[in-house]
């Protein structure tokens, strides 16, 4: 029998807490995101095979088996399993019945026993399915079909036509190479196409494209493609990368690619780039030189440029690893219905989010060295002018450079129901390497607790100018959130002096 410390011996998904922590007292049992109990007391249940295609369909997870659920308190408490080697032996011949199990996916150590306390438990560890095998189907014989399901929180939900779309989506690794027969070569923007050729000549000044036409450079980079007549219509990564916001949404009508900067007191936003704005193409290639551009000039930390003054590139890890992270997010989002990417700078972080969830393990992409893109085209498309090097680092570089200069790791996180990727970098400088950037590249940070010892140390009245005066390399605008959010927690008071507010300790 092979007995294992179950939760300790791999890392797990954000959020999974491991049996062993539940057995020792040090959490309440509790159902999650990566974690589901069965009873099991008259033999494998079975519904755990919709658990198991569940997780398999989402993030992976562990099915516990011989936890009791009290049905009318919703408490879990341990009874185990009346035999862990028959239920180990009755799983595995279940799994492999396809029959009832439209796909094995176990490994032999996907299944385990454990002991405690004279209770023997099983654990099934369900990885998430590679992206080819997906869905993970189970047979239902009521409905004398097959039926697929998905996590959603504590729930194992069948699964929706969306998400049944996204999973046969990336079934097809080259899904958005297809050529789109709909569209003709005028839903395609010439003025990005220009621009983008102007910044890839300086990307790739040897390239022997850059002496094409404009209709034979777009099908060598995967722009267009020959459709069913033979005539050349864009391609699906052609139409998201160059096309007319009007002609993409008229193909997918959720498709929204959003920018904001929303800092210091700012109600709304500071500064939006959005693309059914109407006074722009609304394209991915435009989004992205637009908002880089943006970026740049919010981190305070210098791109490379061409001659034509048109950044595509970075000297410096920071603003190489926000650049990743945007990139990112738009070769890897899912197209479909709810098509959409979202970038909002704060004064504590960076959000990066798109719809679809990942397509391998959180702790993999960190790891780095995997290269698997759901849009291969677009990407493609976009590393020809440097905003993306396909090599599958990106995320291993960002976790880097993180830890390297500032105070919080990043996080990802999936969430389902409609599927997103949300990744998100604070922007707190290490104090230490905070003092050693240049005046005016990128501004120290100063929480609460900072502006609050001004008031204990002086005892007098304070306004913003006096808080930026006694911090050095506060902003102004962060000056007035940390006096505005200490008033609203009662800290200080304060008191309208012209048009401006000044502030004190009652």
């Amino acid at each position: 029998m092979l007995i294992r410390s179950f939760g300790l011996d791999k890392p797990r998904q954000q959020g999974s807490v491991g049996l062993m922590s539940f057995l020792n007292g040090q959490f309440e049992l509790k159902e999650s995101q990566h974690l589901e109990f069965k009873e099991a007391a008259g033999g494998l249940p079975l519904d755990v095979w919709e658990s198991y295609s569940a997780f398999a369909n989402t993030e992976g997870g562990e099915i516990v088996l011989g936890v009791h659920e009290d049905r009318s308190t919703h408490k879990f408490t341990l009874a185990g399993v009346p035999n862990a080697d028959e239920m180990i032996d009755e799983i595995w011949k279940q799994a492999n019945n396809s029959q009832l199990v439209g796909r094995n996916i176990l490994l032999p150590d996907d299944v385990v026993s454990l002991t405690r306390d004279g209770l023997e438990f099983v654990v099934m560890t369900v990885p998430r399915a590679e992206r080819e095998e997906k869905p993970i189907t189970i047979r239902d014989k009521k409905k004398k079909k097959d039926i697929a399901f998905v996590r959603r929180g504590t729930g194992d939900c069948e699964a929706t036509e969306n998400d049944l779309a996204l999973m046969r989506y990336d079934n097809a690794r080259n899904a958005d190479r297809g050529p789109l027969d709909r569209f003709g070569l005028d839903a395609l923007c010439p003025e990005t196409i220009r621009r983008y050729r102007q910044v890839f000549a300086g990307n790739k000044p040897g390239s022997p494209w850059n002496s094409d036409s404009d209709i034979d450079f777009l099908y060598h980079i995967g722009a267009v493609a020959k459709g069913r007549g033979g005539e050349l219509v864009p391609t699906m990564a052609g139409l998201l990368a160059f096309g007319y916001e009007y002609e993409i949404t008229s193909w997918r009508p959720g498709y929204l690619l959003d920018y904001r900067e929303e800092t210091g007191d700012a109600r709304r936003w500071e500064d939006r780039v959005v693309s059914q704005s109407g006074d722009w193409s609304g394209n991915v290639v435009d989004f992205y030189l637009m908002i880089i551009e943006r970026l740049k000039r919010r981190f305070k930390m210098p791109f490379s440029t061409d001659s034509t003054g048109v950044c595509h590139g970075s000297r410096n890890p920071i603003t190489e690893a926000v650049n990743e992270a945007v990139a990112n997010a738009l070769v890897h989002a899912y197209y479909g219905n709810d098509a959409c990417v979202r970038v909002l700078v704060s004064d504590d972080c960076l959000r990066v989010s798109n719809s679809g969830n990942m397509l391998v393990d959180r702790d993999v992409a960190i790891a780095g060295g995997v290269s698997d893109t759901r849009n291969p085209t677009l990407m493609r498309i976009m590393s020809f002018i440097g905003a993306t090097d396909r090599a599958g680092s990106g995320i291993e570089m960002i976790w880097s450079v993180w830890g390297d200069f500032f105070s919080a790791p990043p996080m990802i996180s999936e969430s389902h129901g409609p599927s997103e990727t949300l990744l998100v970098l604070p922007i707190e400088l290490h104090q230490d390497i905070a003092s050693d950037f240049p005046e005016g590249e990128q501004r120290i940070r100063h929480g609460e607790n900072d502006v609050l010892k001004c008031f204990e140390s002086t005892g007098a009245e304070l306004g913003v100018g006096d808080v930026m005066t006694m911090l050095p390399g506060i902003s102004k605008r962060t000056a007035q959130k940390r006096l505005k959010t200490l008033f609203e927690k009662g800290e200080v008071a304060r008191r309208k002096e012209g048009s401006a507010f000044v502030y004190f300790k009652e």
